[in-house]
């Protein structure tokens, strides 16, 4: 995954920069910028990147991220509609070290390893992004506002690993560009290490020290859950059998599909569906009074 170093362009010259993302695809690779980020998806779904995390995102997914970390959202091909997101983005300096910030400084701490918010925090969220993106107010108050009540919510869930410093160098950027690829246009086919170790020109061994430093997991760890995510894609958006889905996403062996499931989601793959289903039962027709 070459990270690319975006710069942000904000002819007013302000420290905030805030728009309604919509178009066919996200364009932007994986990238990163020396502004705090505060995404929430309206239209599209897919995958979703943020330093040596890797997830599917849906529409009210709602996630914070720090400065200079890596992140890029892909929609997926099956996803039909437009890619469309409420962006704001601001410089460090909007903040200024004073002590009535501190809890705002301690939220922006932790979204250096990206925060996701549960979707309930959205139907408080997303009427104050809105604010800030389509009326001409002081956009400095309005976020200040904003950070504040982000900062007083306990349910968030951080996605990259603690211990996750990226590796920005053209060199390991290329390589994990490729990788990505690979493992994209591969997943459903069986993938051995010497397939993605030759694809970088690296011997066996020298590739899995290389993306173990790089991305904090080893490659079948990184693999693992971008087919469990496919897997519970399916799970939620088609009524094929959990083994067809299984067999369909690469796995060879349906126990072994069973434990990864339940080791990345927590849940086996028939008892996902049945949350899911129940869940999205619930919350369908409220969630929709949110949506641009």
């Amino acid at each position: 995954m070459k990270a690319v170093l975006e710069k942000i362009s904000n002819p007013q010259a302000s420290v905030i920069t805030a728009f309604n993302y919509v178009e066919d695809h996200f364009s932007a690779p994986w990238h990163y910028h020396p502004e705090y980020e505060l995404t929430c998806i309206l239209e599209s779904e897919g995958i979703r990147y943020v330093g040596n995390h890797i997830s599917e995102y849906q529409p009210l997914d709602l996630v914070l991220l720090g400065t200079n970390l890596p992140h890029r959202w892909k929609k997926s091909e099956e996803s039909t509609g437009k890619a469309s997101s409420l962006v704001i983005q601001w410089k460090p300096a909007v903040l200024p070290e004073i002590v009535d910030l501190q809890v705002i400084q301690q939220l922006l701490t932790r979204a250096n390893r990206g925060l996701f918010f549960r979707r309930e925090v959205v139907e408080e969220i997303l009427p104050r992004m809105k604010a800030i993106v389509f009326t001409e107010g002081n956009r400095y108050f309005q976020l200040l506002n904003l950070l504040h009540m982000l900062s007083e919510i306990d349910e968030y869930e951080f996605l990259s690993g603690e211990s996750f410093s990226p590796d920005l160098s053209e060199k390991t950027s290329d390589r994990l560009d490729k990788v990505q690829q690979y493992v994209e246009d591969h997943y459903t086919e069986k993938i051995s290490l010497a397939q993605v170790a030759d694809l970088v020109n690296m011997t066996e061994s020298s590739f899995s020290r290389f993306f173990s430093r790089v991305m904090q997991k080893p490659f079948f760890s990184f693999l693992n859950e971008y087919r469990i995510n496919r897997a519970s894609k399916l799970l939620i958006e088609s009524e094929q059998g959990i083994a067809e889905i299984g067999f369909s996403c690469g796995y060879e062996s349906l126990p072994f599909f069973y434990k990864q499931f339940k080791k990345i989601k927590g849940y086996s793959p028939r008892a996902f569906r049945k949350s899911y289903l129940a869940t999205n039962a619930v919350v369908s027709d409220r969630d929709s009074r949110f949506i641009v």
